[in-house]
Order: C-alpha cells, then structure tokens, then sequence
C-alpha cells in the first residue's frame, strides 16, 4: 500500500544572485570600462575621480545583489572603499532587510487560511464558510 501525503508547497521567492569571483583580470576590465582618462575613472557613488594607482578602491554593484541585481560587467563599476561601505550601510542592507521583511509578510498572508467568523458555517460542498443570513 502506497500511501500519500498531501503538503503545501512554500512559495519561494527567488534567490540572491549568486556572486562570482571577482578575479583581477575581471576588476581592471571594469575600471578600463569606465576609464574616462589614462588611469582615472569616476567614483559611481560621488563622482569623483578615482585613481586606479593611487586611491584605494572597489567594485561596486549598482543594484545589489542582495535585490536581485545581476552580476554582470555592466551592473558593476568602480567606486572608491569609503564610498562603497557607506552605500552599503545606508542604502543597501536596509533595502535589503525591507525586501526580506515583505517577502515574508506575503508568504505569511498566502499561509492563512479563511477563519470562521463569529455568524458562519461551514459549507462542505463548497468547502469554505459563509455567513448565516438572519431568518
């Protein structure tokens, strides 16, 4: 005998994109990208020139990836380090946190199920409740 177990399936929302390695090779094809003179390329974030010799700098993610952003030459850029810590403490984790809060709230909301109000029956042809109508 076989038996059958019925469960609902948990809507998953979709996953982070996962981050590839970000090689050298990789990184100095990004600042070459965005070069707009020998060795300078502006901070995505500020504006301002970053040195690709002289100033600490990273790669940043325009969209993160944490929101679904892709992980793609074109979604990346160079961006100074301070630049990039602030960005992601004051933009990017709280948008991040907010998604994740929502996604739970929707999944939550798909879970409940109708409760029996206080005038109802259950109607088992139509397997839900309605509401009594007064005589």
């Amino acid at each position: 005998m076989i038996r059958i177990e019925h469960r609902e399936e948990a809507i998953i929302p979709p996953a982070p994109t996962p981050r590839r390695p970000m090689s050298q090779r990789r990184r100095q094809a990004i600042f070459s990208e965005n070069c707009t003179a020998h060795n300078i390329a502006p901070c995505c974030l500020c504006g301002d020139p970053v040195h690709r010799h002289e100033d600490q700098w990273i790669i940043e993610h325009k969209r993160a990836l944490g929101l679904l952003g892709p992980d793609i030459n074109t979604n990346c850029a160079p961006a100074h380090a301070a630049c990039g810590l602030k960005k992601t403490a004051e933009q990017d984790l709280p948008r991040i946190a907010k998604a994740k809060r929502q996604a739970a709230a929707g999944r939550k909301a798909e879970k409940t199920s109708a409760r029996p109000c206080f005038n109802s029956r259950l109607r088992l042809a139509a397997r839900r409740y309605i509401r009594n109508e007064p005589p």
